[in-house]
């Protein structure tokens, strides 16, 4: 009993703190004049020398719809994946974050890139592939399907883009195309992360965080 109350108490005075920062970092490009331009990926920047670019453009956004959307999904993801292990989220991150950037260098007709979207593919694959991992564990089937489900839509989001070259969600980007490929990019490092986690270090900040309500249990099979 000792040990749960001291669990709520953990829970309740959680902060994300590797959420939260790079959040406002993201705010702080966004409000001030010409921070974007200056951490965007651009391919001549990068060919000139500039290669933090590849990491500081998922700081940048294009208008204030495509940063809302990103920001709002980062920080909504990156709590619930925090909570489950810090150590573990800000490596999933930063292996995302080198996803992206593999994804984008292998993309010759791409000549710029912004935006927190393929770090928040990366979350949401982490998540989904967490919960599926630990209720097929636990034979919990209903929610096996529920994660399976949104991974599935994620790829329909993906196939969408690459056969429109539209976003599904923010729109009027100032002629900006979405990168599909580097959505897949992160979202495969957040697979990994999420299948494989004893490779990624979960630290000691575990709150508890997918917990499910007892009368949910009832969904075990057989």
């Amino acid at each position: 009993m000792r040990g749960a109350t001291a669990g709520r108490r953990e829970a309740a005075g959680f902060t994300p703190w590797a959420t939260l920062l790079p959040a406002a970092a993201a705010a702080a490009v966004f409000l001030v004049p010409g921070a974007a331009a200056a951490v965007r990926f651009d391919r001549a920047a990068v060919a000139s020398g500039q290669a933090w670019r590849l990491l500081t453009s998922h700081l940048a956004h294009v208008n204030f719809e495509h940063f809302a959307w990103d920001l709002v999904t980062f920080v909504f993801l990156g709590n619930l994946c925090e909570r489950d292990g810090r150590k573990r989220f800000v490596a999933s991150l930063l292996a995302g974050a080198a996803a992206v950037a593999v994804a984008v260098l292998a993309s010759p007709g791409l000549r710029t890139y912004e935006g927190l979207s393929g770090l928040d593919s990366t979350l949401f694959a982490l998540l989904s592939v967490t919960i599926l991992r630990e209720n097929a564990a636990a034979r919990r089937w209903g929610w096996v399907a529920a994660a399976g489900a949104v991974l599935a839509l994620f790829l329909g989001k993906v196939g969408y883009e690459a056969v429109t070259g539209a976003t599904l969600f923010a729109r009027g980007l100032d002629g900006s195309v979405p990168v599909p490929l580097a959505h897949l990019a992160g979202a495969a490092a957040g697979v990994l992360a999420g299948l494989f986690p004893d490779r990624f270090p979960i630290g000691h900040c575990r709150p508890p965080a997918l917990r499910f309500p007892a009368s949910w249990a009832s969904e075990s099979g057989s």
